[in-house]
């Protein structure tokens, strides 16, 4: 019979590249560092309508280079019977696993962040037993850890004076999972209870779908120079598919740790909640609104995506799922109407452009906690170099940099920068590489 654990990770890492992949289509290599002013339109409806400066142009597509899946394909040709990935060989890691989810292979990495490993203790007794996890506890996580958001993978419409229809494409993706008390303890080197549970608890989302939205940007007083420009849209959700699953499972020590015929009994319970394709769309309304202002060689924006966006899916099926000595699963319902909310995007911005130089702070905040990047462009000619640091959702520091050269209606861009993920206290370094159509 077939490893159900391994089945599922095999199942779910296609599915999960591809929307990594269309996330990653509306990145620009170096942008990590900063927020290129005209990048902002995705979070500022208003910077539509403000003019580039310095001699940039805003492509009209962007195409990521997945040098990463090469990578990752070149490692592991064959999943199905990877070590990796099958629980019951000695080469399966879930520490890898988790840091293979936090940080999707599409990008190459230059340098991965090292598993800490040392001599682990064990102490073992009559009724006891004690583990100490010396420098690896650095990997035990002890508050709630998650990412999440909604890509905006693209925007395709046309506008005349100011106003513009268009067709968005979307996904939204959460992941959480936090350690119980009592397991955190444990890992800590506190000795184990009888007649305690242990337990993980976790939730994931992924819904992916298209909206309708027709808008307005335009400046409302001054001018080029000197002016306020206000943009606003309207969107029209529709959800293509979407699943959702939130469950906990642990152990449960009984009256004595090493008598009695089940010393340990193991548990785990989730609700799983899927619309697929094919099932009636999913839908709701929601809008953005932005602001930008522009004195000189100063622009100051701020925008608030998503307002309202709550999608009813009156087409779902809901299984609930449990192993206690055995493993149980049945369907609790058909056709139920779920909801599901885009989280409120809000971005700050201000750049200030001299000549053919941008300096710029940009601070945005999905609902998963604040990311701020501060860094700048400088432009010469054909060829552009792009460097800064930022703070991420954890509230660490990273670096960043890039270049980028155009030729004609293509430019070829690169970029390097750090980023640290919840299973590890040291950052690594990653490449990413796109090519622009103007």
């Amino acid at each position: 019979m077939r490893n159900p654990l391994r089945t599922s990770l095999v199942g779910v890492l296609p599915v999960a590249f591809m929307l990594a992949v269309a996330s990653a289509s509306a990145q620009v290599p170096g942008s990590t560092a900063y927020f290129q002013p005209g990048t902002l339109a995705r979070y500022n409806a208003a910077y539509r309508s403000v003019p580039m400066r310095g001699g940039r142009q805003m492509p009209s597509i962007t195409i990521p280079l997945p040098l990463g899946l090469v990578q990752f394909f070149n490692d592991h040709p064959h999943l199905e019977d990877d070590p990796m990935f099958n629980p019951d060989s000695t080469g399966f890691n879930p520490v890898q696993i988790l840091n293979l989810i936090f940080n999707l292979p599409i990008n190459l990495e230059l340098k991965k962040p090292p598993t800490p490993t040392n001599d682990v203790f064990i102490g073992i007794g009559k009724d006891s037993l004690q583990v100490d996890l010396g420098a690896a506890k650095v990997l035990i996580p002890q508050d709630e850890v998650g990412f999440g958001g909604v890509t905006r993978v693209s925007d395709i419409g046309w506008g005349m004076k100011g106003f513009r229809v268009s067709v968005m494409g979307w996904i939204q993706e959460e992941i959480k999972f936090a350690l119980g008390d009592t397991l955190i303890a444990f890992f800590n080197g506190q000795p184990a209870q009888n007649n305690t549970r242990y337990a993980v608890t976790g939730h994931g989302l992924a819904a992916a779908g298209l909206a309708p939205t027709i808008g307005y940007n335009g400046r409302v007083v001054g001018d080029s120079m000197h002016g306020l420009y206000v943009g606003a849209a309207v969107h029209y959700y529709l959800g293509a598919a979407y699943g959702s699953s939130s469950g906990n499972g642990g152990f449960t020590t009984g009256d004595t740790l090493f008598g009695g015929p089940t010393p340990v009994k193991f548990d785990a319970a989730a609700l799983t909640q899927y619309s697929t394709l094919g099932h009636t769309l999913g839908h709701g309304v929601g809008a953005d609104i932005g602001f930008v202002y522009v004195s000189g060689p100063v622009e100051i924006g701020f925008g608030i995506n998503d307002i309202g966006a709550t999608i009813t899916w009156p087409d779902t099926r809901q299984d609930s799922s449990f192993y206690k000595d055995s493993t149980y699963s049945r369907t609790t319902g058909t056709g139920v109407k779920t909801t599901t909310k885009l989280p409120v995007t809000y971005a700050g911005d201000v750049a200030v452009t001299i000549n053919s130089t941008t300096f710029g702070l940009a601070v945005v905040d999905g609902g998963e906690g604040a990311t701020l990047r501060l860094g700048g462009e400088q432009r010469m000619g054909p060829f552009a170099l792009r460097g800064g640091l930022g703070r991420d959702q954890h509230k660490r520091v990273q670096f960043g940099g890039g270049a980028g050269v155009r030729m004609g209606p293509v430019s070829f861009d690169v970029g390097v920068w750090t980023h640290a993920n919840a299973l590890s206290s040291e950052r690594s370094v990653t490449m990413g590489t796109s090519l622009s159509i103007y």
